[in-house]
């Protein structure tokens, strides 16, 4: 197969393939073949189809078939060998492809349109000062934080009956809710909430308390940290081009639903889209970032922890955590999904060995304000 491409323009280029006999004969002949044991003919026994009437009957759609996926396999090997770093996927140019005639050619022309990736720098330096948040924990959240689980951990205690029928309003309201006796603050309180003798005091269950509360946080400045620095590299991707006219063609061809009117409201965003992920392709490749099965299946389990969390309960054990995870796992674009966010992590943490941390205690509330 002879397969050439044309000078880049305008980040546009074209890849021509000529399809000879040699190509796709053997192959249509197998098929043919295999559908000569398959094929089920009123007056001839199975098998015994003349392999002249199968070519009659499927010939063509054998012969187009084939020749389709021979040019797809060859046209990604061609990318491939060739190290095109492409957008989207090549798409048939239907003006310089010449009209396929399966009666009178044994030879044919293909041409694609691909878009190649602008070339650009996305890596942040020491010259790049970005703000790193240390969240103070104090007493106070400590006390509210013992407060709600006093609360969550308490009893019930049934409701007064409204006293004669003409209580009504604000105060019969009050009356008839059910009131939470707070559970006292002891062993049994700490085992509910930690798991069996893991803490046997008041104060060690606040400081676990605080220790918990601290990780969680410092995981939120860790999530700041990464917002700063995906903005700090989009700056830098500000100016990259992109040939629009062949994405959106390329969008509309991959998503029959799309409407133009959808890919032009939704152009800006999908441009930020391909630009954060084309940075970040190309970080992870300069930090050498590798993504394993484990950091995969330790993020599921992540995910499935703070689920649990949301539901106060804080002690689940492994076993559960990594049921919930495989579970997950089984759905492939949440994977996918999971995939780019270890990708995306390991990249902020690369960064932040890179840049210049600027280091700022600050209270909680001003925080949440982030």
């Amino acid at each position: 197969m002879q397969i050439t491409k044309s000078e880049a323009q305008d980040l546009m280029a074209k890849i021509t393939l000529v399809v000879e006999p040699s190509d796709y004969a053997e192959q249509v002949e197998k098929e043919i073949r295999t559908l000569r044991q398959r094929a089920n003919v009123p007056g001839f026994r199975p098998g015994k189809v003349p392999a002249s009437l199968i070519k009659k009957m499927y010939g063509k759609s054998v012969l187009a078939e084939t020749i389709n996926k021979v040019i797809g396999e060859k046209l990604y090997d061609y990318i491939r060998e060739e190290k095109l770093n492409i957008l989207g996927e090549p798409l048939s140019n239907e003006e310089e492809t010449p009209e396929l005639d399966f009666d009178n050619q044994d030879t044919y022309t293909f041409v694609f349109d691909i878009a190649l990736a602008p070339e650009f720098n996305a890596k942040l330096t020491g010259s790049n000062k970005l703000p790193y948040y240390d969240v103070i924990v104090t007493d106070e959240m400590v006390q509210k934080q013992v407060e709600s689980y006093a609360n969550r951990y308490g009893k019930i205690e049934k409701a007064e009956e409204p006293e004669g029928e003409k209580a009504e309003g604000e105060e019969a309201e009050k009356k008839a809710a059910p009131k939470i006796i707070p559970a006292e603050i002891n062993q049994e309180l700490f085992d509910k909430v930690f798991g069996k003798d893991a803490v046997k005091s008041e104060q060690e269950f606040r400081d676990r308390i605080k220790a918990d509360m601290k990780r969680s946080l410092d995981e939120d400045a860790k999530y700041r940290f990464g917002i700063d620095a995906k903005e700090a590299v989009m700056k830098k991707m500000e100016k990259v081009q992109f040939p629009e006219a062949f994405l959106k063609r390329w969008l509309k061809t991959a998503n029959k639903e799309l409407t133009e009117e959808q890919i032009e409201k939704e152009w800006n965003e999908t441009l930020d889209s391909l630009r954060w992920q084309l940075a970040k392709d190309q970080l992870a490749e300069q930090f050498g970032i590798k993504v394993e099965k484990a950091d995969v299946d330790n993020y599921a389990k992540e995910i499935a922890r703070m689920q649990f969390m949301q539901y106060g309960l804080t002690n689940v054990e492994d076993q559960y955590l990594e049921g919930f995870a495989a579970d997950m796992l089984k759905d492939e674009n949440r994977t996918r999904g999971i995939y780019e966010r270890c990708v995306e992590n390991k990249v902020f943490d690369a960064l932040k060995e890179v840049v210049k941390l600027e280091k700022k205690e600050i209270a909680y509330e001003e925080f949440v304000k982030l």
